[in-house]
């Protein structure tokens, strides 16, 4: 065990893979490992402090800790500086989590779409250098039936057209290049 210290529901516990809180009679609250801590924020009073440990699912709350046991326990988190500064998320599946990648083209039909890719891809350090638009086509087979089912009267209301396409070309920022080395 790493580090044990009383707090308000039983017992702060945290050893080499795991955080727990153990309440009295070795009853478990709850348990969660290590690494899946992202952010630790603390909410301090006079003698005593409140921290919430965020990690990728859920959040937990460990109150009434001094503040000497405090300071202690988010020592064993040096990478995060209570609730300043966060670990990175684990990698996921979308294409701008891939450290190989340098460059990345990608259509949308919904610019709603490419706007909150464009954010998250600017998040793990990707930047647009290039966007193309390409204008929707007519549907001559569409029109053509509209035209036959109303008489010719379907074609004041317009020819039928597919969505507009949105093209962005991704490439890693300078800063980034730099930080891995590539």
């Amino acid at each position: 065990m790493l580090f044990d210290c009383p707090c308000k529901t039983g017992r702060l516990q945290v050893d080499e893979t795991t955080v727990q809180v153990m309440a009295p009679f070795k009853r478990l609250m709850w348990s969660i490992p290590r690494e899946t801590v992202m952010k630790i924020t603390q909410q301090k009073g006079l003698l005593m402090v409140d921290l919430t440990i965020h990690t990728t699912q859920n959040s937990f709350s460990v109150q009434m800790l001094n503040k000497p046991n405090a300071e202690k326990f988010l020592t064993l988190f040096p990478e995060i500086q209570a609730g300043v500064q966060q670990r990175q998320q684990p990698r996921g599946k979308e294409w701008y989590y891939d450290p190989t990648r340098l460059t990345y083209v990608a259509s949308y039909t919904k610019e709603k779409e490419a706007q909150k890719e464009l954010e998250a891809a600017a998040q793990h350090g990707w930047m647009p250098q290039g966007t193309a638009g390409t204008a929707g086509h007519i549907n001559v087979g569409r029109t053509m039936t509209k035209f036959v089912l109303t008489g010719g009267i379907g074609l004041m209301t317009g020819a039928s057209r597919s969505k507009d396409k949105i093209t962005l070309t991704f490439v890693r920022t300078s800063e980034w290049v730099a930080q891995h080395g590539k």
